[in-house]
């Protein structure tokens, strides 16, 4: 019986050892695959379990899903990520759709099924967007992993340092694929644009339908200033170009002015820039507006001995400072203004004599009444700085006035009509006028109407004060100011008139021309009619 045994065994050997070289390497065997119910399904018939399992001793092999992958660990990762990342019903999670649709990628080998992926990457993107959530989920865990404080067990510790490490194998293997980068770069389309300004700066990005991608861009010109822009590749493959906020443009002959501080841009990568999330924006009110001018004009005329139509040569300067610092916050306003002006003229022989010669200081506080009516208290102050003479043709000059002497000083309660920013009317039915001489030795007090023994001449009486602003073609600008007060007590119908009208005609930046008239008539002053005239072209500078 054992001898018949051996025969049998080494009759059948031959036939069995063929039988198991149809088993290929690297196939899995029936019973250490997980299918999925719908398609392995073994029915439970007699009929069917004897067409399907013919052979007992020797199972077909079945061929793997991820046979196209060469390395047989990362086909144990892929495995094992895909049961540890299953999706779940009712849970939504970043990160597992993320992996699971960077494994649908890596078991994906089908013809047509890269034809959908494809068109799917280039419309949606979401390889990209899963990319980079698996990327932002590993440098998580890193971080996580070097904080001591953390209470992890060993166990817990070395699975999720598995999971990491599994995470970063399939983030490379995706991202350094040679197919997915072929993808990348034709889903960008064909054209690539270049943009250059006038100092040679350029920038480079494609034109394509997908994420609408923001490039920042500076326009310049020879003079140094420039303007941000924003070029947006949008999502049907054309360009658009936006302007920063909150900018303001000017030409190079009108003063500098400067714009708000606005963030606007968000670095993502080296080449790619987007706009920043707009956040809570608390609003700015500018309380208190402060600026100054300051202007030097100056003309010469030389005419020679032996010109035949006679005259003499002049030389002229006048230097101007022209500061204001107004306040408003609310229904109360603060305006303050500083005007100083000074003046010298060289004519002929003659040395050099004052022409200019002016202080004015004003200040308004006012409290709003009701639409554009406020009530409103003002304090003026009018006076010069240095000695003036007159030059009789005959004789030594005369001292006529000094630093306070005379000095002007009004005191004034009433309302104020501001319909807008250019123009105020002050009405004032109460207002305190002073002339003031100090120096009543030298200069003669009488001239300006206080009596002979006394240094101060106070008067009551009404007083409005009128300012106004045009401007017109653009860079012009009419200043127009009229102040008119009445004596309650001596000679109320003879009012005093102090009237300025300026035009201001600006060439460039800093050089600009103006034509000025001051016209008074004051009863104090013994003459009814007071005017002067002036023409000047200077630098000027505004802060």
């Amino acid at each position: 019986m054992i001898r018949l045994f051996f025969v049998l065994l080494i009759v059948i050997q031959p036939f069995i050892l063929r039988s198991q070289t149809k088993v290929q390497k690297d196939s899995l065997l029936l019973d250490t695959i997980r299918f999925e119910d719908s398609v392995y399904k073994i029915k439970q018939n007699k009929a069917d379990s004897l067409r399907h399992f013919t052979h007992d001793s020797v199972l077909n092999p079945v061929k793997d899903p991820l046979h196209h992958i060469d390395n047989v660990g990362f086909r144990f990762i892929v495995r094992e990520l895909a049961i540890d990342y299953a999706p779940k019903q009712h849970q939504t999670d970043s990160v597992r759709e993320a992996v699971n649709r960077l494994l649908e990628y890596v078991g994906n080998d089908s013809i047509r099924n890269m034809v959908f992926y494809l068109k799917e990457y280039i419309e949606e993107r979401k390889t990209e967007e899963a990319l980079r959530e698996v990327k932002k989920q590993i440098e998580l865990e890193k971080v996580l992993s070097y904080q001591p404080d953390l209470e992890v067990t060993e166990e817990a510790n070395n699975q999720q340092s598995w999971k990491t490490e599994a995470l970063d194998e399939l983030y490379n293997y995706v991202e350094h694929d040679p197919v997915h980068q072929w993808i990348r770069e034709i889903s960008r389309d064909s054209v690539f644009l270049g943009v250059r300004n006038f100092m040679n700066d350029s920038i480079k990005f494609w034109i394509n339908n997908g994420k609408q991608d923001y490039k920042r861009f500076w326009l310049k010109k020879n003079k140094r200033d420039s303007i941000g822009i924003w070029i947006q590749n949008t999502s049907d493959r054309s360009v658009r170009i936006l302007v920063d906020d909150d900018v303001y443009q000017q030409s190079v002959q009108r003063s500098k002015v400067r714009g708000t501080r606005v963030l606007l841009e968000k670095k993502e990568r080296t080449d790619q820039y987007k706009l920043a999330k707009l956040g809570k924006y608390k609003r700015y009110a500018q309380i208190w507006k402060v600026g100054a001018t300051v202007g030097v004009a100056f003309n010469q005329g030389h005419v020679s001995d032996s010109w035949s139509r006679g005259g003499e040569s002049s030389m002229a300067t006048t230097s101007t400072l022209d500061a204001y610092a107004n306040y408003k916050n609310g229904n109360h306003t603060w305006d303050n203004s500083l005007k100083v002006k000074y003046g010298l003229l060289k004519s002929g022989e003659d040395g050099f004599r004052k022409n200019e010669d002016r202080i004015e200081f004003n200040t308004k506080y006012g409290q709003k009444a009701v639409k554009n009516w406020y009530y409103s208290a003002q304090f003026n102050l009018k006076t010069q700085m240095v000695k003036g003479y007159s030059y009789p043709s005959e004789g030594p000059r005369e001292l006529k006035s000094d630093f306070f002497a005379p000095a002007y000083i009004i005191a004034s309660v009433g309302m104020d009509y501001k319909p807008n920013k250019n123009l105020s009317i002050l009405l004032s039915p109460l207002s305190a006028k002073y002339t003031i001489v100090k120096d009543t030795a030298l200069i003669d007090q009488t001239a300006y109407g206080i009596d002979e023994d006394k240094k101060v001449k106070k008067e009551v009486g009404s007083y409005i004060n009128l300012s106004h602003k045009l401007k017109f073609w653009e860079d012009m600008e009419l200043t127009n100011k009229l102040t008119l007060y009445s004596n309650y007590s001596e000679k109320p119908k003879n009012i005093d008139v102090d009237w300025e009208l300026s035009l201001t005609m600006p060439i460039n930046q800093y050089l600009s021309s103006k034509f000025s008239t001051h016209l008074i008539s004051d009863d104090d002053t013994g003459s009814k009619v007071q005017f002067k005239e002036n023409f000047s072209i200077g630098v000027s500078y505004r802060f």
